[in-house]
Parts: structure tokens; C-alpha cells; sequence
């Protein structure tokens, strides 16, 4: 299914939450921004979201199964980025 998806996929879900599953806590990353990052080999286009968590326990570099009310599960590789005063960020880059 992540195959299938572009950018413009994400773009209404901006501001939405994600939950992570199989997490040992309840816990949601915030969709707060896709960019369009030009021509790849897959269809639509390469593109990157960045995600924000919460700074306690920040999730390391892995592949987490994210659930959206509307997308579903997608497994989607995640990397923090930076530490901010209102949280973790993260990135995960479809090229």
C-alpha cells in the first residue's frame, strides 16, 4: 500500500495524528508537513513527511507500523531528526 502512495496523500492529513502500533505506550506522531522532493523511480514522485512526537522516549531509527483513521496501517521507516522545545521530529523520506 506505502508503494502506491504520494505526497498528495498525505497533504489533507497535515495537522492529524498517527498512532504508532505496537508501541509499549500510547503514543502519536503529528503529521506536520510533506514535501515534494521532484522525479523518482517510483510513480508520483519522491517525497519526505516530517512527524512530530513527544520528546519523552523519543523512537529510534526503525520501521514502525503507523495507523491513521483514513490511510490506515502503513509500515513507514522513520528517522528523528531534531530535538525541539515542542517536541521530536521526525522524517520519513518515499523516494
Amino acid at each position: 500500500m506505502v508503494a502506491q502512495l504520494t505526497g498528495a496523500d498525505f497533504e489533507p492529513h497535515i495537522g492529524t495524528d498517527f498512532g504508532v502500533a505496537e508501541a509499549s505506550v500510547p503514543l502519536a506522531l503529528q503529521l506536520l508537513e510533506v514535501r515534494q522532493l521532484g522525479t523518482a523511480l517510483r510513480s508520483g514522485g519522491a517525497f519526505a513527511l516530517t512527524f512530530r512526537g513527544p520528546l519523552a522516549e523519543p523512537l529510534s531509527q526503525a520501521i514502525y507500523p503507523l495507523v491513521h483513521p483514513r490511510l490506515g496501517r502503513l509500515d513507514i521507516f522513520i528517522v528523528p531528526v531534531a530535538r525541539q522545545n515542542d517536541g521530536m521530529r521526525y522524517e520519513a523520506v518515499f523516494t
